[in-house]
Order: structure tokens, then sequence, then C-alpha cells
């Protein structure tokens, strides 16, 4: 369960990134923001959930190290199937 809902934040925080660029691409610059602060919000709470489930024995620490890699687009994090 917490790795899927790593991998889910994950994926989250791409979709938000490719939003965000979507966003920037397009002259949409009112969503820039909210996309941006979306994206935040996800990443913080992606690492409190990696550090918890770490420090709970709930993943190991190359898990929590894959988890916390960066995220660069949906495409990639789809293609890699999570961490």
């Amino acid at each position: 369960m917490t790795l899927d809902r790593i991998n889910l934040t994950r994926r989250l925080i791409a979709a938000l990134g490719d939003a965000t660029w979507l966003a920037t691409e397009t002259g949409m610059r009112n969503r820039i923001a909210a996309f941006s602060e979306l994206r935040e919000k996800a990443a913080k709470d992606l690492g409190e959930v990696v550090r918890n489930a770490y420090n709970n024995g709930g993943i190991t620490e190359a898990q929590a190290k894959s988890a916390m890699c960066p995220i660069y687009s949906t495409a990639n994090e789809v293609h890699h199937g999570g961490f």
C-alpha cells in the first residue's frame, strides 16, 4: 500500500510538472502558479510518506532513495513503472 501511494504520488508530481510546462508553452500564465503550487505540495507529501515509511521499517533504504530520485515527466514515470 505504501509503495502504491509513493508511485501514485510520483506520477501526480510528474503530471503536474507536465501541466506546468504545457501552461508555459501555451501561454496560460494564470495556470502556471497553481500547477507549481500543487506540485510543491505533492512533493512535500512524498517526502513525508517516504521518511515515515523508511523510519517505520515499511520500505528499505534503497526503496527510499529510489522514491526520492528526480521526477522528470509522466512518460518517464510510466516507462519505468515506478521506482
